[in-house]
């Protein structure tokens, strides 16, 4: 089988729950040899997060798949040990602690540079490394309601809503994937490593484009528009028979095209409608207008009329519709993977592919803290006796 385009690249990550553990995932989808480090006994808090299949969550699997797994008691001062040894043969170190928990135990960023001086080091951490709240635990639904995100979600008018998704920890994790191919890229030219710090909160703003653009004009923030585009109309979500659809008009090409398509003759020669500009400030208006003829039509059946018309529009779908759609299936943006303990499971495959080198997520995480902790101490030279006295020692715990 081919190599992934990460093949050699070794890994050391520290992370719990969903932002850094995507990345780390990501790394190992692509070849990397990931190594995470548990505390013993519960592992990671995600462990904790059902649904489970005999004992073990899939919610852990899903994001720790391709990883072996080692728990080492940091407090320790032999666990401190094997985690430098672990830090001193590896490219990488990804993390998202508190800001300075690392350093708090005597192992932190300029202690593995002592050991390992080109290591690139990549953090996630709720506000930063600096700043008044950087000391602060952050989860994804924090950092969605500090930066705005939050508030810029739902119906004008109506209360705030979060996203549907955990989009704070993943895209932090995606930047840091970002930024740790930009360190290795640096690495290959320079020869020397990088320190990658992400904050979940800088990384919730930096999706908010609109309103900024806003500001850059006014001083002032635009407030949300709910399921339609501030700055075009119809652009936004309509009702239909069975459901509702969604047009993005940006052209008045495509206004006048949607109109044919639904026989709206009046509405296309309508003054109130005859440019972007004028529609955005009747949008209510045009919303009752257009909506007058999507509701008495399925969600399909307008998708296709807009798709033979030019116009760019979709049918709202299910999470199961967008399974069972055939571009999902072409693109098998969902799979399943084996996993060790449990059998085959589903999961969200990798969205970057390649055109030489494969992407694989089928691969097993540590069923339980601690599942490859000899096998990896064996690989850092360590003698059976000396892994015998760590186990006993409790620095490091064996599953199994």
């Amino acid at each position: 089988m081919k190599k992934g385009p990460l093949n050699g690249i070794k890994v050391l990550d520290f992370s719990q729950v969903l932002s850094a553990p995507f990345c780390g995932m990501m790394l190992a989808d692509m070849g990397a040899e990931v190594i995470k480090i548990e505390r013993p006994g519960a592992g990671d808090i995600s462990r904790e997060y059902g649904p489970y299949v005999n004992d073990v969550s899939l919610y852990f699997c899903q994001y720790n798949r391709g990883k072996k797994g080692i728990a080492i008691d940091m407090r320790a001062e032999e666990g401190k040990r094997v985690v430098l040894d672990l830090v001193a043969q590896v490219d990488i170190v990804i993390e998202n602690f508190k800001a300075g928990t690392l350093e708090k135990l005597g192992i932190g960023y300029d202690q593995m540079l002592e050991v390992n001086p080109g290591l690139i080091y990549g953090s996630i951490s709720g506000f930063g490394t600096y700043g008044p709240l950087s000391h602060l635990p952050c989860m994804d639904i924090i950092a969605a309601a500090r930066s705005g995100l939050v508030a810029q979600s739902g119906q004008a008018g109506d209360a705030p809503i979060k996203p549907g998704f955990s989009m704070c920890d993943t895209w932090a994790g995606l930047q840091l994937l970002r930024g740790l191919s930009m360190a290795l890229l640096h690495k290959q030219k320079t020869g020397k490593g990088l320190r990658v710090d992400i904050a979940m909160l800088d990384c919730a703003f930096y999706m908010c484009e609109s309103p900024v653009l806003e500001h850059s004009l006014t001083g002032e923030f635009t407030e949300r528009s709910g399921n339609h585009y501030t700055w075009y109309a119809p652009y936004g979500e309509f009702t239909a028979s069975d459901g509702n659809v969604v047009f993005a008009v940006t052209r008045d090409e495509e206004w006048q095209a949607l109109c044919r398509a639904l026989k709206l003759d009046a509405l296309a020669a309508d003054a109130r409608f005859c440019s972007n500009e004028l529609r955005v400030q009747n949008r209510d208006a045009l919303i009752a207008e257009i909506q007058q003829a999507t509701s008495v039509m399925g969600r399909y059946e307008i998708e296709s009329l807009m798709r033979e018309a030019g116009v760019p529009a979709a049918a709202v779908q299910s999470l199961q519709e967008f399974d069972n759609n055939p571009q999902t299936k072409a693109l098998n943006v969902i799979t399943k993977v084996n996993q060790l303990g449990v059998g085959e499971y589903t999961v969200t495959n990798t969205p970057i592919l390649f055109s030489k080198t494969p992407v694989n997520p089928d691969a097993s995480a540590a069923g339980f803290p601690g599942a490859n902790s000899s096998e990896i101490l064996k690989g850092l030279g360590y003698s059976q006796e000396r892994i015998d006295c760590l186990i006993a020692d409790g620095a490091v715990h064996q599953a199994g």
